[in-house]
């Protein structure tokens, strides 16, 4: 397997000299170098603000939800439902600083905080937060980077910052390479976490191609560990195309490929990775022998009719790791769609969204299959304490919705305050009823700054 692997490598260094040469007849698209679009502006004196300023910016997210079940498998009364109401109340803000020194400088830092502004919680499907003793802070660390170049051709970032190697909407088994958490597929303008890491940006002269490099800090600072992934990006046709590898001293080796372009007037986009080896095979043995392949792969669509203001988005996505901790959240089958009317009729002020969301193949957690996965060389002291909350782990795993379904109608009373209205529901298994609930919403101001 390690031959096969290390013939992958080479076939991904053949890709990479092929394409690097002119490719001024492809097809541009604005999208397909949004992350170079980033860096090179970042050298370009005068480009996104005059040398030695400083901006300062951000954003902030004001809104209140309820949502009341109406109907459920506990066939409770009306006046029971309507106690158990939820109020959610969204209070969230970004601050940024960039800031450009010289014109081969920027430094770059965002901000998040988050109500409630102490944190009292811990996540029991994750079982590393079960080990951690004192409780994160409110402010969160988004991005923390500087971008500096070698010339015109060779651009470097090192820090904190959100990885967009994939191209999906929903799911993004290729970003999640890198970055810390995944795209939430409730709220995909959310930005993601990303990793400490070195990134180089190799452009070609005369053409729209480009390599990235990583060197990724490791997350037990034991230099052994340190991750190294490489990406290369070419157009052909009118597409874009990349191909990369992810490779980790005693860690499942990972290769990548995405593609995105356009069928008519019908936006598309894919990726694949295979993976040699679940993360629990090669925590287990580091040896490269009787490892499993497994596989994960994306495919989506979206169209927009701008005349009647109508969005369609849909994604299925395949996660055929069935090794690792993930086969109790989301591993198996997975769609979702997002259809979006801008307005109905000639009433601008209002709009319907509708989204679903769903899971088949998740494996029901217990205690005892979730034992395998606390690691071994965990504090003594603690892993006994979390072994004992493994039930609870289980319970709130199995309690994952495997499907939502909403519609929401939307009417904006001005641009700084709009109400929502629309059934909620949720599928927790298919072998239940559902949870049918009104969620009811209110957006209050907020905006960017």
């Amino acid at each position: 397997m390690k031959k096969l692997f290390l013939a992958l490598f080479i076939l991904d260094i053949a890709v990479l000299t092929a394409f690097a040469q002119s490719d001024d007849d492809f097809f541009f698209d604005d999208d397909v170098i949004e992350e170079v679009e980033d860096s090179t502006s970042s050298s370009s004196q005068g480009i996104i603000f005059e040398n030695g300023s400083v901006k300062i910016g951000g954003s902030l997210s004001a809104s209140i939800s309820t949502t009341t079940p109406l109907f459920s498998k506990e066939d409770k009364t009306f006046s029971d439902n309507l106690k158990d109401t939820a109020f959610t109340p969204v209070l969230s803000s970004t601050l940024t600083v960039d800031a450009r020194p010289t014109q081969d400088l920027r430094i770059y830092t965002k901000l998040a905080f988050s109500y409630p502004f102490t944190n009292s919680s811990i996540d029991l499907t994750s079982l590393s937060s079960l080990s951690s003793i004192n409780l994160s802070d409110v402010i969160n660390v988004k991005e923390c980077f500087t971008d500096f170049n070698l010339g015109d051709n060779a651009f470097f970032r090192f820090g904190v910052h959100t990885v967009s190697w994939g191209t999906g909407l929903f799911y993004s088994p290729v970003s999640d390479l890198i970055n810390t958490s995944s795209i939430n597929p409730e709220d995909t303008d959310a930005q993601v976490d990303g990793a400490l890491n070195l990134r180089t940006q190799i452009t070609f002269p005369d053409s729209l191609n480009c390599l990235w490099l990583y060197v990724v800090a490791p997350s037990d600072n034991k230099a052994i560990h340190t991750a190294l992934a490489g990406k290369y990006e070419f157009l052909l046709g009118g597409w874009e195309f990349g191909t990369g590898l992810v490779y980790q001293y005693e860690s499942a080796p990972k290769a990548m490929i995405t593609a995105s372009g356009s069928i008519k007037k019908l936006a598309v986009f894919g990726e694949a990775v295979y993976q040699y080896g679940a993360d629990k095979e090669w925590s287990d043995d580091s040896d490269w022998n009787n490892k499993t392949s497994i596989f994960r792969g994306t495919l989506g669509i979206t169209y927009m009719w701008k005349d009647p203001g109508i969005t369609l988005a849909a994604q299925y996505y395949y996660d055929g790791n069935n090794v690792d901790y993930t086969q109790f959240t989301g591993a198996g089958h997975n769609f979702a769609f997002l259809t979006n009317f801008s307005k109905i009729g000639n009433a601008k002020d209002l709009s319907i969204s509708l989204l679903g969301i769903v899971n088949v193949g998740r494996v029901t957690a217990t205690k005892d299959n979730l034992t395998p996965f606390v690691p071994k060389d965990l504090d003594p002291s603690i892993r006994p304490q979390v072994i004992n909350r493994l039930d609870d782990v289980a319970e709130q795993i199995n309690n994952l919705p495997s499907a939502i379904f909403s519609a929401t109608v939307n009417y904006a009373v001005t641009s700084n305050l709009s109400f929502g209205a629309g059934p909620y529901i949720t599928v927790t298994s298919w072998d239940e009823k559902p949870t049918v609930a009104l969620k009811l919403s209110a957006r209050l101001g907020g905006g960017n700054y």
